[in-house]
């Protein structure tokens, strides 16, 4: 599938007029001058939840951090009594998680819940030294957590709390078999990736391109690999598949435009990041020299960034991480953002977890969603490697040709077997 023609969205949105215009990524007694991102700071100082379907207070009075080894739930209950449930990263939240106690938990700790997006903001800002993945995956799992008290308190799903309900089905593409698809010979890791298929009956799937380094040295793990792997999953998939694939910071520039246009000859569906992830104008030279829809912005944590990422039109498909990028508000800015610059939004998921639960509230009211989303099959093992019991409060998970319902039900439309819960005990603030 080739891009769009390209949209110049420097010149295309001539969106103000010249007028000096007020920039909240700057201190408020400046004014910026107008420019290319006035559209997007606009769309930034726009409130994401809902607080018209929420007409009282729903203050936070217990919030808490419960650990079992490995594995964290945030647990939040308001003073009428209402209870909200979050399951933290499967494998950053063990390493991150003092940031909750020390740094955290007073932004929101008796605050009226309908304040949230004031909060996860004071949350980034007032943390200026400490940003990054691991406090945005405290602030995400503090998020859901409170997304799931609000939803149920209104007797509404957490998505339709971030903005009218838009998609009831997302379409998938499967993101799994990651260290099979670089480890092991080319035809046996598709066939494995066949299988997934076959399970879900996905029409469209995620290859892995390079080593996977982020070092940007044009390394594979085998002379050849990802040129045979691209050429032999045509033939087991056909041409009706759609192909992507992502390189993980593998390949220079040159070696990512050459590997493109191998891509573009076998009509591969989108390239994630070929070059490493913060290499901003180099992406863009790779981005600029090929007609293959270009991906990425899942290790991004900075609102700023993806400003850039796509005022400039870095990417054709943005994927800020419902956990890296600290939660389901901010990633709604930058779906905003991207529907402006007539950009897609294609979240990224990890593995295990409850991941594709958030994200499957997140695209129910997300107005620039991509046509698949990422999915790694209905893996909930947490990060002790033990089975989430985990239930949809409506009709049972399931991806039929390739789609999976969006739940239905209060909060994240899930139920959670309180016996596991139990098993986590609380961390002392």
């Amino acid at each position: 599938m080739k891009k769009t023609p390209r949209r110049n969205f420097l010149q295309a949105m001539t969106l103000t007029g010249g007028a000096a215009v007020y920039n909240p990524r700057l201190p408020q007694n400046l004014q910026a001058p107008s420019s290319k991102y006035d559209k997007l700071d606009e769309v930034l100082k726009q409130p994401v939840l809902r607080k018209d379907l929420l007409p009282y207070p729903v203050i936070i009075e217990t919030l808490e951090l419960l650990q079992d080894r490995n594995n964290f739930i945030c647990r939040v209950r308001s003073r009428e009594g209402a209870e909200g449930i979050s399951i933290g990263h499967p494998f950053v939240s063990k390493s991150s998680y003092p940031m909750f106690t020390h740094n955290l938990y007073q932004h929101f700790i008796n605050q009226d819940a309908r304040e949230l997006d004031r909060m996860v903001f004071n949350a980034v800002e007032q943390n200026v030294k400490r940003q990054g993945i691991p406090l945005c995956v405290q602030i995400a799992t503090v998020e859901f957590a409170i997304l799931d008290l609000l939803g149920n308190t209104v007797k509404k799903p957490a998505g339709e709390l971030l903005g009218p309900r838009i998609n009831d089905e997302v379409k998938i593409y499967l993101g799994t078999r990651l260290s099979e698809l670089r480890n092991k010979p080319p035809k046996e890791s598709l066939e494995l990736g066949k299988q997934d298929l076959e399970r879900t009956d996905a029409k469209a799937i995620k290859l892995r391109a390079g080593r996977g380094d982020n070092l940007g040295l044009d390394n594979e793990n085998a002379p050849g690999r990802t040129e045979k792997l691209i050429k032999m999953s045509r033939e087991i998939f056909g041409d009706d598949m759609n192909l992507m694939i992502d390189g993980n910071g593998s390949y220079s520039v040159k070696g990512a435009i050459r590997l493109g246009k191998m891509l573009q000859d076998y009509n591969f569906y989108f390239y994630e990041e070929p070059i490493p992830w913060d290499w901003y104008e180099e992406q863009k030279e790779v981005e600029q020299a090929l007609t293959i829809q270009m991906a990425g912005g899942e290790v991004e944590f900075g609102m700023h960034a993806f400003c850039y990422l796509i005022g400039n039109e870095v990417f054709q498909i943005v994927q800020p991480d419902l956990f890296y990028f600290g939660g389901m508000i901010r990633s709604m800015k930058v779906a905003r953002m991207a529907e402006v610059a007539g950009l897609e939004i294609s979240p990224h998921i990890s593995s295990g977890g409850l991941g594709y639960v958030y994200l499957l509230q997140m695209l129910s009211a997300c107005p620039s969603a991509g046509e698949f989303h990422e999915f790694k099959m209905f893996d909930t093992y947490d990060a002790n490697g033990t089975i989430i019991p985990v239930e949809s409060k409506t009709a049972p998970f399931k991806s039929i040709d390739g789609v999976i319902n969006v739940p239905t039900g209060d909060g994240m439309g899930i139920t959670i077997d309180p016996g596991y819960i139990k098993t986590h005990k609380p961390i002392v603030v």
